[in-house]
């Protein structure tokens, strides 16, 4: 065999769904709870923790959503 027909491309779909929940929960979301945690408790890293586990919690509120209205 040719080195040539070895060769693959291979190609991934992404459903625009998935991009959009990615950037509402964990880009805005997770910048918003930052923000307004380190305001408030005025520590960068009390922020940076709230802010991965309210993505987290926020994940896993909507998959359970969706498991309940199919």
């Amino acid at each position: 065999m040719s080195k040539s027909s070895k060769d693959q491309t291979v190609f991934y779909s992404i459903e625009g769904s998935t991009i959009r929940n990615f950037i509402i929960i964990d880009c805005i979301s997770g910048t918003g709870i930052y923000y307004v945690v380190k305001v408030v408790t005025t520590s960068i890293v009390i922020g940076m923790i709230s802010s991965i586990v309210g993505t987290v919690e926020m994940k896993k509120l909507s998959k359970r959503k969706l498991l309940k209205n199919p």
